[in-house]
């Protein structure tokens, strides 16, 4: 009998861990604390805005300069509490959680 699959029942073979960007098949590095007590999922990532352009920021994370990225600008600007031309150079961190299909960013905090 033939079954409907959509595209979000299957996992992509490329999938990687939006935190170290291991693969998330084999990976259970941020499951779990040191004494093998259950964890939160994710970690702190500290980041640094290299651009705003129109209305997307760039940013990378400083201790991993080749991994960048890019949100609104208002969203990031709004959840660090400043102002949209205060982004440009400044420096943040924020919670990062991985998810099935992507990553969740949290409790921004300005570095």
């Amino acid at each position: 009998m033939w079954r409907y699959h959509s595209p979000m029942d299957i996992l992509r073979e490329d999938e990687r861990c939006g935190i170290c960007g291991q693969p998330m098949d084999a990976h259970e590095a941020h499951q779990q604390h040191e004494d093998g007590k259950p964890a939160r999922k994710g970690g702190r990532i500290s980041y640094v805005v290299v651009e705003v352009r129109g209305a997307t920021v760039h940013y990378q994370e400083t201790e991993n300069p080749g991994r960048r990225f890019q949100s609104g600008a208002s969203d990031v600007a709004g959840n660090l509490r400043i102002d949209i031309s205060e982004l440009p150079g400044c420096h943040f961190t924020c919670w990062v959680e991985p998810t099935q299909y992507g990553v969740i960013r949290s409790d921004f905090q300005l570095a």
